[in-house]
This record gives C-alpha cells, structure tokens and sequence, in this order.
C-alpha cells in the first residue's frame, strides 16, 4: 500500500481509536515486550481499578472449581435485578492471546453484560501461555463449562439459557467449546458471542495479500508481529494450526452448533477470519448475525470508558443475548461507559434452519 493510501486508510479510523493509538504509541502496548511476563504486568498496569462495593450488583465473588486442572478460577456476577434460581448465564472467556488477560482485565465488560442483559455472568481465568501451551486454555474452558452446567442450583441458573461468548482470544475458545458441546452431544450452550475471534491460527506469513492481516500488519495495536509472538506462545508446533481446537475455522463442519453473534471491527487484523467464521456458520444454515464496527480496532470493547463504540458494540451483544434468553425488549440502564451510537456497518442476519432459541439436549 503506498503512502497516500495508507493516510486515506488512517483518515477512516475512528477519532477516539485515533486518540487511543497515540497513546500507546507513547506508553507502549503489551504486544511491545515479547515478555509473557511483561505483557501481564503492563495489562494488569493499565486495568482499572474494580469498584468495590458495586451497590448494583447482589453478587460479585471470586471462586474456583475443584477440576483435574488443579483449580480453574472464576468471577460470578449476579445483578440484583436477577433472581437467585432458574437465572439466564453468559459463560465468559477473555481475550488475551492466550499469554494474558485475568478477570480484573475483563471486569468491566462482565458487569456491562450483567447489567445490559439482566443475567448472571460466569468470568473464567483459564491457564495461560506459554506456562500452558495449547490444548490447556480449551481444556480448562470445556471444563469449566461442564462444572457450571453440575451446578446449575447452586449458581442459580437456568441449564437451558446458557451462553458462551469471548473476546479475541476468549472468542476462539467460545467458538471451540461450541464445537466440543455439540460432538460430545450433550448439554450444549444456547448462544455464542464472539468478538473480534481469532478463528484461524494459520501462520500470518501465510495470509493473503491485501487481505486483513496484511492490510492492518502494524500500527492498530495488534500487528502480525504480534500474532506470530502470541501463536509461538501458546502452540507446541506448526501441526497444532490445524487442529479445529485451536483453529475452529478448520472443523469439518459448523452445523449443528449454537447461534451465533459475530464482531468484527474494520482496521483489525483478524477482520478477515471473524467475517469467514460467519459464512462457514451461514454455510451449515447456522443462525448467525455478523456486525462490523468500521472505524475501530482490535481490543476496543474493552475501553469502554474511552471509546462510545464500544459501548455500542456491547449493547449489541446484549439485545442479541435478551432475544435469545427470552427477555423483554425493555433493558434497565447499564450506566457503564457512554452509550451514544455510533454509526456501525450491519451486514446481515443469516440462517435458516435455527429460531433463535436454545438449543439444549437437540441433536
């Protein structure tokens, strides 16, 4: 792309992206390191403090489950809007790369969701890279996920109404343990929320020209640079790339899973692959929505406080989630963050065969 391009290309980004992406560019990024260590102590530098008490919320507590892991750690949310039995529940994996993220990263989304949808939210802290290579984060996922489904009194909820859903990295484990719950055929999870997922773990050396990753390759936070650092963090080897548990892009087949939200955002590197998990899911008559956000960037969502997008593209995620948990149209006020729209660009609703509904214990 040749120099005049690229200042249209940037001319396009959103002002607030803009202004965040200066900013790094001052202070640096976790993607700056090539230190696991490094990039948790900066993500943990640059989290914000979690408010304590939260006088909206009936339930905020840290737990673990007592698994063959040793112990996977988890945040339970529960709004006092939200009765104490047969409650909806987002399953929530953060984003990170596999390499970093807690759930004090993530906090803010959960309690936007929470509040926004009116449900429970299960925040899981999955082991990381390169400590715990591939399969680790999706072994811990699956097992979180059954542990919640054993103990659906015990938190509350409805086993009917559960859904799972991710940023970036915790968007390939939704993804994943979709796949998982629909080949084990048993209790399966009602929805998936996937934001900005990485699909494909395929080498970004070996992405094609002009597409996504070549497009955005440096300078939008996540750059190529960065995901190859990531993938020689969490795989063990070029073969883990095409195990659909790391790719889920390369399952032989979607059908059958949950229906589906997908976001991407327009100046991302992983654009491409989150807009081709979409039509993979249209292709196996999946009920999929995909929505892109133009002028945003890869991890916008979680500045809530500082880009009004990101508030948009939550509140996105939560309309899908009511409509599926069967909740009414009327939301309470979620006040957390801005909540002024954004013009986005909303492709399409696609599917046939689904109706929206859970789909737990069908074939």
């Amino acid at each position: 792309m040749n120099k005049s391009n690229e200042i249209k290309l940037y001319m396009n980004l959103d002002p607030q992206c803009r202004a965040m992406l200066n900013a790094m560019e001052a202070n640096g990024s976790p993607f700056d390191t090539n230190n696991a260590i490094e990039a948790r102590d900066f993500v943990a530098r640059t989290t914000e403090p979690l408010p304590d008490p939260d006088p909206r919320f009936a339930d905020v507590e840290d737990g673990h489950f007592a698994a063959e892991t040793g112990g996977i750690c988890y945040r339970y949310y529960r709004p006092v809007n939200v009765a104490k039995n047969e409650a909806p529940c987002l399953v929530y994996y953060h984003g990170g790369g596999m390499v970093f993220g807690t759930l004090d990263s993530h906090d803010p989304i959960c309690r936007a969701t929470a509040l926004g949808v009116g449900c429970v939210v299960i925040s899981i802290d999955y082991r990381l890279a390169p400590e715990h290579k591939f399969p680790t984060a999706v072994l811990d996922s699956w097992a979180a996920f059954l542990e919640i489904i054993s103990r659906v009194k015990e938190f509350g909820i409805d086993p009917k109404r559960v859904a799972v859903g991710g940023d970036s990295a915790g968007g390939n484990l939704a993804a994943v343990v979709s796949l998982i719950a629909r080949d084990m055929g048993g209790v399966r999870p009602c929805f998936q929320w996937l934001i900005y997922p990485n699909t494909d773990m395929s080498h970004p050396d070996s992405a094609p020209a002009g597409g996504s990753i070549d497009q955005f390759a440096d300078g939008y936070f996540l750059t190529r640079d960065g995901l190859v650092w990531i993938q020689d963090q969490y795989l063990n080897s070029d073969a883990d790339r095409m195990d659909w548990r790391a790719s889920p892009i390369k399952a032989k087949t979607l059908s059958g899973v949950a229906p589906a939200l997908v976001q991407t955002a327009g100046f991302d590197p992983l654009k491409d692959e989150g807009a081709s998990y979409a039509a993979r899911l249209k292709e196996a008559k999946v009920k999929t929505e995909l929505i892109n956000y133009p002028g945003m960037i890869h991890g916008f969502i979680r500045a809530i406080r500082l880009i009004d997008e990101a508030q948009t593209a939550i509140d996105d995620g939560v309309t899908a989630l009511r409509d599926v948990f069967g909740i009414s149209a009327e939301r309470p006020s979620i006040n957390v963050g801005s909540t002024n729209p954004v013009e986005k660009n909303k492709i399409d609703t696609l599917g046939a065969e689904d109706n929206g509904q859970c789909h737990y214990g069908k074939s």
